[in-house]
């Protein structure tokens, strides 16, 4: 991400923790948004891109001249290797259209809803960093309308450690609990922390 006097923050977590939450609270913080689960749909329609991913996963994963998400993650999260091999093929133009995408606006703070974060590198161009976090069953019980609890826990084994995470993380969140107001407390308490131009390696839980 250019350095031009703007201040980002990477939000990511747990699968079903509830980052696109905090995300919007942050725009309602006047922050530009970026959610890169979108970008990401964008960027399998790019010919280029659909071609490199058909060639390596199968023709079988395009359906109707787009490729099927659905048959792309199950291919994807069978193991690393085809996980690897997917963050190569898209996450150069995701990272592009990302810079793009802040480089062309005027807003001068940007939150950046990212379940790959880290994988990615995309940490690296982050002022700071927000992880969200949520206890197991909460977790389930957001996800019944996405994925099964075995599919998450197939994704989950791809990534980073959670443990990893926590420790490269300025601010951590445990979003459990859906009390009124609590992710409102909690985006402002960590604005806060922004404000104060915390270092980077100084971690803060709310």
């Amino acid at each position: 991400m250019p350095k031009s006097g703007k201040i980002t923050i990477g939000i990511t977590g747990e699968i079903g923790a509830g980052k696109t939450t905090y995300a919007k609270e942050f725009r309602n913080l006047g922050f530009l948004p970026v959610y890169t689960d979108k970008i990401a749909h964008e960027i399998l329609k790019i010919s280029e891109v659909k071609s490199l991913i058909r060639d390596y996963f199968g023709k079988d994963i395009i359906k109707k001249s787009e490729i099927d998400r659905k048959k792309l993650a199950f291919k994807a999260f069978r193991n690393k290797s085809n996980w690897k091999k997917l963050l190569e093929l898209t996450h150069p133009c995701i990272l592009k259209e990302i810079d793009k995408i802040i480089k062309c606006s005027a807003n001068k703070y940007c939150a950046i809803d990212a379940p790959l974060l880290f994988e990615s590198g995309l940490d690296k161009k982050c002022d700071f960093i927000l992880l969200v976090k949520a206890s197991p069953d909460i977790r389930r019980k957001r996800l019944l309308k996405k994925m099964s609890w075995q599919e998450a826990e197939k994704r989950t084994s791809c990534l980073m450690p959670i443990k990893d995470k926590l420790r490269l993380a300025d601010f951590v969140v445990d979003n459990s609990k859906n009390e009124k107001g609590m992710v409102k407390k909690n985006v402002q308490e960590i604005w806060l922390g922004i404000q104060n131009k915390r270092s980077k390696t100084e971690r803060r839980s709310v």
